[in-house]
């Protein structure tokens, strides 16, 4: 007879473990302990008290923790954590940096998270779960059933079903349901009755994935509960718009809330899509949540599980309407649908929610809608205009191509979207700016490069790309962009990275000035860290663009700048303000979410099941390895949990190299570093480096090798230094490879950042990078040839880069043998053409043919904010 029940259901269950593993693992009995723990409830220390004994609530008041093994672990599935409240003391004193609901409430501390006997359960072992962890990312349930019905001793399960069984057994994510939709057409069937259309609606509960999300230790360091200002001078007169929590959106709303109020910035996203080319032509329309409390560069990682799908709007061809009205029945469809799926965030919204932190404390959580991440076509769906108006504002489409606005709009009869009902949402703000389709694709590819080849010509623009300097990872498109059969986002990314150098001096100063302004407007809306500094730039160069916009339609090249992606530039600087830097926006993270989340309802609800169960025993054994200390103890002690504040990035990177171990070349004659390497003052400079470094020595043996100069953060950039190798045997004929980069001049104190106008710091070519032989190899870096080319003095307004060209001593190329720490980073530099570029310049002599130089800054986003100049 079961000698133990369920104190929630009164189930009779063997063994008290038992009990355990059917709480966790029933949905309402969970939540009925789930809500015994919310209740506050007064405790004594730890070290006086011995533990309870029962577990269906019967034990003595002052007993604190359920029935656990003997070695006092307690007996519960993982996933979930027992908490223990301790009494308020009045004369605590609160902090005012913090939500007073996080001050009032009493305290909470995670006393241990629920250990099973093993934590590898329901599987035997390490080994057994990393084979289960494989099988289900990486097989299907053929080739997986295939597999364990080979012959292996000691496994739990011999085939896919089996496997599952376990599978199933593991704390699972949150449950879906799937609510009908009925459409009424217009029209008639032959019983005379209005034909209907059965939709289905599969959705997750918002407020439980917000509350997963605010309550998961994953994130206990990184998670913001208020809005913050950050400067960059002691001041505070240069604002830093970063984050969510530093722009002015969330300070808006909390003072709209009670003080005790925490704000959940919610960000939706949505992006309908075929589910695959062997489906015909079926299309799912999954929606994603996040927040923003949450940085950004955790909640673009997919691997982090920080977005969240809550549902799947219905796609379906609406044959119970007549064609005209397809488009408007669609509408109506969309926000009805999602109207459902939203319904809790309104109430939620207006009277907030109890939720447990991850700090341990009890707020209540307001969420709001902040964010809408879609498309252009979606943005006019959501904000019901149609597509010819914009969907943020009222200009007129006629207009769209001045500064100013109109007060006009043009919008479609929906009938209560969804929006309607969520407090505090202003759904034109929500909808946030789109870098990828708006500005590389649209303004630039779409229209101002197809401008700029009815002005020079696409012959010229192929030629200048083929006699293009080299730059490590730099797409040169060699055979012409009109090639190009499809443009991806690198594509797009790549062309203005070259693109001012390219036309310098083959275009009319004016039409220069329109390409400069409009490339550092996109240069500029990718910052990662606005400041008020940066953001004044960015409107400068929008209205440059508008102010000599003109001159192409002079040229006859367009007619008039009536173009909603150009209008949506004026959005980007009040957007940022308001909701913090556009790169937290990407419409291209949706995209990649498709992988795994782009199946048909009823799929997604098995698979997701299973992905999300492995997902939470990864995340379950990572916590517990990074905590093995505190689970030692019995407890993890809040005061030792320090939350770090996000501060803001140093600019400055300190520099380092590394080397190969093994160079490709050895004990190479003089004659020849000269000759292949075009180092032919190779012996006086280093004769020059030995005397002021080293003392008088030996002549040494050169060796060449590539080198690694850090770039942004820990990324890497390679020194190409390496002589043509020539055709032999099937390998085609290498050209030479001797990369430009910005070097310290001698004398100078030494820095990592790039400083224009200034004399400590030149442009040079890297030939040669030798190592010293043992007996001269007590100076601490290696020696580098290099040849010099003047300081960044001249710069040139019309195209915004600075000008150089070779430095000369006596007829000569000013040389030097420098150490390699004196590097600071790769430098591009792009040779002045004129309006024809000369026929026999080509990739590899372009450096030694012509006279000036351009110093591309918008080669990266480092190096243009580095040496952008403001607009004048």
């Amino acid at each position: 007879m079961p000698t133990h029940c369920c104190s929630y259901c009164l189930k009779p269950i063997p063994t008290a473990s038992g009990v355990m593993w059917h709480v966790s693992q029933t949905p309402a009995c969970w939540h009925q302990w789930r809500k015994v723990l919310e209740e506050p409830i007064n405790v004594m220390p730890v070290e006086n008290k011995s533990l309870g004994t029962d577990i269906d609530g019967t034990h003595d008041p002052e007993d604190w923790q359920y029935e656990s093994d003997q070695d006092g672990t307690p007996n519960l599935h993982e996933g979930h954590f027992i908490q223990y409240h301790g009494v308020h003391d009045e004369t605590e004193t609160c902090c005012l940096s913090e939500p007073q609901s996080k001050c009032a409430c009493v305290e909470e501390r995670w006393v241990t998270y629920l250990l099973t006997q093993s934590k590898w359960a329901p599987f035997q072992n390490e080994g057994e779960w990393e084979l289960a962890h494989f099988l289900m990312k990486n097989v299907g349930q053929t080739k997986m059933d295939e597999f364990l019905k080979l012959d292996i001793s000691g496994m739990l399960f011999d085939n896919a079903h089996s496997f599952l069984k376990y599978v199933d057994r593991l704390h699972t994510g949150l449950g879906w349901t799937c609510e009908m939709i009925d459409m009424e057409g217009d029209i008639t069937a032959k019983d005379g009755t209005l034909r209907h259309k059965q939709l289905e609606l599969w959705q997750c509960e918002p407020i439980k994935c917000i509350q997963e999300l605010m309550g998961n230790l994953a994130f206990w360091d990184i998670m913001s509960y208020m809005p913050k200002h950050a400067y960059t001078d002691v001041n505070g007169e240069n604002c830093i718009y970063d984050e969510m929590w530093t722009g002015n959106w969330w300070w808006d709303v909390q003072t709209k809330l009670p003080d005790s109020a925490v704000v959940t910035l919610v960000i939706l996203s949505s992006d309908k899509t075929t589910l695959s080319q062997f489906s015909g032509d079926k299309k799912v329309w999954p929606v994603y949540l996040t927040i923003g409390n949450i940085p950004k560069d955790v909640r673009q990682q997919v691997s982090a599980h920080v977005t969240m799908l809550i549902g799947y709007l219905p796609v379906a061809k609406l044959e119970c309407f007549q064609k005209k009205s397809w488009l408007l029945a669609g509408y109506c469809l969309f926000h009805h649908a999602i109207s459902l799926l939203l319904c809790p965030l309104a109430d939620a919204g207006h009277h907030g929610r109890e939720m447990t932190c991850i700090d341990g404390y009890i707020c209540q959580v307001h969420p709001i809608l902040a964010v809408y991440i879609m498309d252009f076509p979606e943005q006019c769906l959501v904000a019901c205009n149609k597509e010819s108006w914009c969907p943020h504002c009222l200009v007129q489409s006629n207009k769209c191509g001045d500064l100013k606005e109109c007060t006009s709009h043009s919008l479609h009869a929906v009938f209560n979207p969804f929006w309607k009902e969520l407090p505090f949402t202003d759904i034109f703000t929500c909808l946030t700016p789109d870098i990828l389709h708006q500005l590389h694709k649209g303004v630039f590819h779409d229209h101002l490069v197809q401008w700029c080849i009815l002005i020079v010509s696409e012959k010229e623009v192929v030629t200048h790309f083929q006699a293009m300097t080299q730059y490590p990872a730099l797409h040169h498109f060699k055979k012409g962009i009109s090639l190009v059969s499809q443009w991806t986002g690198m594509e797009h990314k790549e062309m203005p990275r070259v693109f001012v150098g390219l036309l310098a001096s083959a275009v009319e100063d004016h039409v220069l000035m329109v390409v400069h302004s409009l490339l550092d407007f996109i240069y500029y809306a990718q910052v990662q860290q606005h400041m008020d500094t940066t953001l004044t730039a960015m409107e400068e160069s929008l209205k440059m663009f508008h102010d000599h916009k003109h001159v192409l339609v002079e040229l006859e090249v367009c007619k008039d700048f009536n173009v909603l992606k150009i209008h949506s530039m004026q959005h980007y600087i009040s957007s940022t303000h308001a909701l913090g830097s556009a790169d937290g926006y990407n419409t291209k993270y949706p995209k990649q979410l498709h992988i795994n989340f782009a199946k048909e309802g009823y799929q997604m609800a098995l698979w997701l099941q299973c992905q999300e169960a492995m997902h939470y025993k990864s995340a379950y054994l990572e916590w517990r390895k990074s905590h093995a200390n505190s689970l030692e103890d019995g407890f993890m002690d809040s005061d030792k949990m320090i939350f770090a504040i996000n501060t803001a990035p140093c600019l400055a990177v300190k520099a380092h190299y590394k080397v190969a171990k093994t160079p490709p070349q050895h004990q190479v004659p003089v004659d020849h570093i000269e000759c292949n390497y075009g180092a032919f003052e190779f012996i006086p400079t280093l004769e020059h480096f030995l005397a002021s470094c080293l003392g008088h020595h030996q002549v040494i043996q050169p060796i060449w090798l590539h080198s690694i100069i850090t770039g942004h953060g820990q990324s890497f950039q390679k020194i190409h230094a390496s002589p043509n190798i020539a055709t032999h045997g099937h390998k085609k004929d290498i050209p030479a490879r001797f990369n430009t980069m910005f070097i310290l001049d001698k004398g100078h104190p030494h820095t990592d950042m790039i400083i224009p106008n200034s004399a400590c710091m030149k442009p040079a070519q890297v030939h040669i990078i030798f190592r010293l032989p043992e007996h001269l190899r007590t100076y601490p870096h290696l020696p580098t040839y290099v040849e010099w080319f003047t300081a960044l003095q001249h710069w040139d307004p019309v195209s915004g880069l600075y000008i150089v060209s070779c430095s000369t001593w006596n007829h000569c190329h000013n040389a030097s043998v420098i150490s390699i720490n004196h590097i600071i980073q790769l430098c591009h530099l792009q040779a002045q053409c004129g309006k024809e570029i000369s026929k026999d310049w080509a990739l590899d002599n372009v450096l030694e043919k012509a006279s000036l130089f351009y110093v591309n800054s918008y080669i990266d986003l480092d190096t243009f904010l580095a040496l952008e100049q403001p607009v004048s």
